[in-house]
């Protein structure tokens, strides 16, 4: 406790400039107040008020309190504070030092001391690239604190591994100075405490540019102590990583400070490691962000907390090739109670999922979200598919989505209680811009988007178009149309949706009729992409479109401009009231026309928890027919058969005792474990659930096993089965299919033979969407019809 408190105050003292020497300039210190000592390649000369050191050729220590003003050029020497000793003051006074053996600045066990940058002055310690000792060019052992600050230059060269390191207990403080480091390895580390309250910091590193990490892994002696915490507070910070840019094991907390972060290239590089960690800000515990500006161009997550995630405030841009922010555990946005829509403000760029948690809570902000997947998605994968925790809870700020795939996609409960919520998703089979699978309760705020319709509330809505509803039908489309999504299921190619699967041809290839086959060679670039093509809307609206929403005296209460397709409009706010009409307006011509109602309908209902237009007619109890005990697939909905194939045969199972979720994704891991169950082979045991099919499927070279959690796309799925098979001849045309320039090249083959099969078809007559994220359904619907030809 002493030391951490000996280093905050050194710190408040470096940053008030209260430190007689940090308020000196570099003409001012002399033998009166401080021992000054000149460093050459050759040796080392003192003089001056201080007698609490020694010299060795080149290398210096430190024995004594005292201030201690270092200058000159040597390229082999070494500064050493000795164990435990404590009020020292290192002064940097045009210094240039190498050591080409060890750290060039070492803090030994339990030393305490504070190094300056004279103002004026710049200066440079290193280590070598073939330094003996691989741990950093400015080392603090363990125990030991140190504070950094001055208004000079300090450049830190890590050539051999780190930049500054701290070891075990160490606590490291960064105050006002200008600090450069280049590190092969981490730039600024320390394994108990690291804190920033202000400087200007410009950090290059091969590993982690900021980062607190106990090394638990030492057989000889696990660190069980350190806090692995970073707190910033302060200060201009500009890091480029290959991995992570800021990483804490244990807590990361920011309430000021301007960061620039990018890592491994930034969101366009492709990560070929699914193990790579290249987030911007990450934290082994929870993360919390109440101040700064932060922005981030991260090839991962750009925020992201083993916990939880709370952002009160700040003014966050991100850009990140896989989630936005992500929390295993809950994610905060805003402050309880408050009603500003500008605190905090979040811009995300571009990601593949923007908001992700157990829970996302929405409380305060203005919040923009740009995603090639889900917008925002209440999700685990440790937890799995269906949870009750699983939560999208909005009571204020004002949140915009764009999103590829679902916009609020919940696996459970959506509660919107207040706030504006503008949201768009895929017009696609099985995507909207709101999905949940347990229940959606309206009970204020401001609603425009589309897809699945409020099951609970008490504030009123309304729905025009190809809507889920809560029950049954409501409001009238064009020439007279009602309610029921009726989003083209991937049977034939012209779109039909009477479930039928087409005949197939016969094929020929390399698959016996046991199914054995002759393996081909190890696939490479079946990766994740969550684009989604948006199809053609009955509505008529389109990318540009002008939606408006009237009362019937045409008063306009809402205006939006679309981001595309959309085949359903679900407004709600305030003024709309329940029992009265209101008109829907697409470019200034009404498309249709809707009475304001409640949502009525629990998570019970069969209509809860699948899209609509694959429903069928109630039976004689007033219900629906459904397969087996999953209320979410009727009798003669188009997926229907290709469920009951999958779960007889013991390829897949429901997520629960009374769901399927036809319409969820399905993970890479999923598939590759269901396609080792058609083969025989057993899945059960491993450290994870999908580790043995996932073997199975590299061994057989019909997928690489990389990103096993991620979604798996149509042209992966069918990259799969084509492998399977034995990589047979035989190839449609596809040119009927606007986007089949779209195809990666790796699955062409594939999509080609599994399209001339009967095994793959379009979302409709020209879409072919091989990118986008194949559902439960749609797996089931393929496998079964994959299975009919290797029969």
């Amino acid at each position: 406790m002493k030391k951490k408190l000996l280093a905050a105050l050194l710190a408040s003292a470096l940053a008030a400039g209260l430190l007689p020497t940090s308020a000196c300039a570099a003409s001012d210190y002399t033998t009166a107040n401080a021992t000054l000592i000149s460093l050459t390649d050759s040796t080392a000369t003192a003089k001056g008020k201080y007698t609490g050191y020694e010299i060795d050729g080149t290398d210096v220590s430190i024995t004594a309190a005292g201030t201690y003003v270092f200058s000159g050029d040597c390229d082999n020497g070494s500064i050493t504070v000795k164990k435990g000793v404590t009020g020292v003051t290192i002064v940097l006074n045009g210094l240039t030092l190498t050591n080409d053996d060890s750290a060039a600045i070492t803090l030994n066990k339990t030393a305490e001391a504070s190094l300056i940058a004279a103002a004026g002055t710049t200066n440079t310690v290193a280590d070598t690239e073939g330094s003996n000792d691989e741990n950093a060019a400015v080392k603090v052992k363990s125990g030991a604190s140190l504070s950094i600050g001055g208004t000079g230059t300090l450049t830190v060269d890590g050539n051999a591994k780190n930049g500054i390191k701290g070891a075990a207990d160490a606590v490291i403080t960064v105050a006002e100075v200008k600090l450069n480091i280049n590190a092969a390895d981490d730039g600024l580390s320390c394994d108990d405490e690291l804190n920033i309250t202000g400087g200007t910091l410009s950090i290059t590193a091969g590993g982690d540019a900021v980062k607190a990490s106990p090394d638990t892994g030492d057989t000889e002696n696990p660190d069980t102590t350190s806090l692995g915490n970073v707190t910033i507070s302060g200060g201009t910070l500009t890091l480029n990583a290959t991995e992570d840019g800021i990483q804490a094991d244990g807590d990361l907390t920011i309430s000021g400070g301007t960061f620039h972060v990018k890592t491994n290239g930034g969101h366009t590089t492709a990560l070929t490691d699914d193990s790579a960690s290249c987030k911007g800000f990450k934290a082994g515990g929870a993360l919390t962000v109440t101040g700064g500006t932060l922005t981030v161009d991260s090839a991962d997550d750009a925020l992201h907390a083993g916990t939880d995630v709370t952002i009160s405030g700040g003014t966050l841009t991100l850009a990140t090739g896989d989630d936005g922010v992500h929390a295993d555990n809950d994610l905060v946005i805003g402050t309880k109670g408050a009603s500003s829509t500008s605190t905090p403000r979040i811009n995300i760029t571009a990601s593949y999922e923007g908001l992700e948690g157990t829970t996302v809570t929405v409380y305060s902000g203005d919040i923009d979200v740009a995603a090639s997947d889900d917008g925002v998605n209440a999700a685990n994968s440790t937890l799995g598919e269906r949870s009750d925790k699983y939560a999208i809870n909005i009571a204020g700020g004002d949140l915009y989505i764009d999103a590829g795939s679902d916009g609020l996609d919940s696996n459970n409960d959506i509660n919107i209680t207040g706030g504006k919520v503008e949201v768009y998703g895929a017009d696609a089979m099985m995507d909207a811009a709101i999905d949940y699978d347990g229940t959606f309760t309206l009970s204020g705020g401001t609603l425009f988007g589309a897809g699945m319709e409020p099951s609970a509330g008490t504030q009123a809505y309304i729905a025009v178009g190809e809507t889920s509803p809560s029950g049954g039908g409501m409001g009238s489309g064009p020439n007279g149309q009602g309610g029921g999504q009726g989003m083209t299921p991937p049977g034939d190619a012209n779109g039909s949706a009477d479930g039928n699967r087409p005949t197939p041809p016969n094929f020929s290839g390399n698959t016996s009729t046991d199914g054995t086959f002759t393996p081909p060679t190890k696939p490479s670039g079946d990766k994740a992409d969550g684009n989604l093509p948006n199809r053609e809307s009955a509505l008529g609206i389109k990318e540009g479109s002008v939606i408006t929403v009237q009362d019937s005296s045409g008063k306009t209460l809402c205006t939006a401009t679309a981001l595309g397709s959309m085949s359903s409009v679900i407004f709600s706010s305030a003024d709309i009231k329940e029992g009265e009409t209101y008109t829907v307006l697409v470019d200034g011509t009404s498309v249709g026309t809707a009475e304001a109602k409640l949502g009525t309908t629990d998570s019970s209902s069969s209509m809860g928890t699948f899209k609509p237009g694959q429903g069928g007619q109630p039976n004689q109890n007033g219900s629906q027919a459904t397969v087996g005990s999953f209320k979410d697939v009727p009798q003669n909905s188009w997926f229907a058969s290709a469920v009951q194939y999958v779960t007889s045969s013991s390829l897949m199972n429901g997520t629960s005792t009374t769901a399927f979720s036809p319409s969820a994704t399905m993970s890479r891991g999923m598939l590759m474990t269901v396609l080792a169950r058609y083969a025989g082979e057993s899945t059960e045991g491993g450290t994870v659930w999908y580790e043995k099919g996932m073997n199975w499927a590299k061994n057989k070279g019909i997928s690489d096993g990389s990103a096993p959690n991620r979604n798996i796309t149509r042209e992966q799925l069918a990259a799969m089965l084509y492998r399977y098979a034995g990589e047979p001849d035989g190839a449609a045309d596809l040119s009927a299919y606007a986007d089949a320039g779209s195809v990666s090249a790796y699955a062409e083959k594939a999509v080609q033979w599994c399209v001339k099969n009967g095994i793959l078809t379009g979302k409709t007559s020209s879409s072919l969407a091989p990118k986008a994220t194949a559902t439960r359904a749609e797996c089931a619907a393929m496998l079964q019809r994959f299975a009919s030809l290797t029969k």
